[in-house]
């Protein structure tokens, strides 16, 4: 196939562009009247959220832009409920990832084993990293990251966004969640708990959200005496999508689960299914449809 023939192929049927707009690479849009609000993934400019009107689809324009002042975070998720716009804050990952939260553990074992303290040379080869890497988890451990929850804006003026609060949460922060014209439904990691678990907050007042429940797998709250049966943070939520006084909650390699919350003060699992390991893939997204039930599973 040679150029001229790349460019007048139909890659799909009953669709046709009326607009086009460049921007960084996008992580969740919510469209909500004439503005799109596009969560963006980790990027140099440290853009958090872009507001497009689209009012006119030929031409999209960018109204305003919410960057943010850590760059150690990303905020890649945006939900709009009336007038208020929510988007996640979430430690940016690294090619080290989660490893110096390891190192306090890989210490105390060659300290066990070597009846001395280890050597960082000896530290380095138990956790398979380079001395230049080890200083920088040793950088990180010492630093911690403290940023981790959800910022709440007014958009009752899309052009004009305004911060009226920032929750934090702990651990990593929060991935995704969902929202509605009085809760939201908030995928986070909390001091205690191995993984994400689900935290719902009333927002009647947004400028002072208060914590209504938390659900989570039995062996996640480890604070609270449970043993996970799985290693590391294989199993925890990737978000809850509501559905009457239901919560279908995706659980990575725990499979999903469906909590019932007519008692939100006390939301309950009422069933699950897991088909890991059969496939590998982790189970991103799970929601009811009429007669049947769909899934996506992520690739990583």
């Amino acid at each position: 196939m040679n150029i001229v023939e790349r460019q007048t192929t139909t890659l799909a049927r009953n669709v046709r562009r009326h607009g086009h707009l460049d921007l960084p690479g996008a992580g969740q849009v919510a469209v909500v009247g004439s503005h799109a609000y596009v969560g963006h993934i980790p990027n140099a400019d440290q853009l958090g959220t872009s507001i497009v009107d689209v009012s006119d689809p030929k031409r999209p324009r960018v109204v305003a832009s919410i960057t943010l002042d850590d760059p150690g975070s990303h905020s890649h998720k945006a939900r709009v409920a009336g007038d208020i716009l929510v988007v996640n804050h979430e430690r940016k990952m690294s090619r080290i990832g989660r490893r110096a939260e390891q190192l306090p553990a890989a210490r105390r074992a060659l300290a066990d084993e070597l009846k001395r303290e280890p050597t960082r040379n000896e530290i380095a080869a138990r956790m398979s990293v380079t001395e230049d890497d080890l200083r920088m988890l040793e950088e990180f451990e010492q630093r911690g990251y403290h940023n981790g929850g959800f910022k709440i804006y007014d958009v009752s003026k899309p052009a004009q966004p305004k911060l009226i609060h920032y929750q934090k949460t702990g651990g990593i922060g929060v991935h995704r969640f969902d929202l509605d014209q009085r809760y939201a439904y908030i995928s986070t990691e909390m001091q205690g708990y191995v993984g994400n678990i689900l935290v719902v907050y009333d927002l009647r007042d947004p400028r002072k959200p208060e914590e209504v429940s938390r659900w989570w797998m039995s062996g996640q709250h480890v604070a609270g005496g449970e043993t996970p049966t799985w290693s590391g943070r294989r199993h925890r939520l990737h978000h809850a999508l509501r559905f009457g006084n239901e919560m279908w909650a995706s659980c990575w390699h725990g499979g999903f689960w469906v909590v019932d919350v007519s008692d939100l003060s006390r939301p309950k699992g009422v069933g699950s299914y897991n088909y890991h390991p059969l496939f590998p893939e982790p189970t991103h997204t799970v929601m009811p449809v009429p007669g049947r039930l769909c899934t996506a599973r992520d690739w990583w």
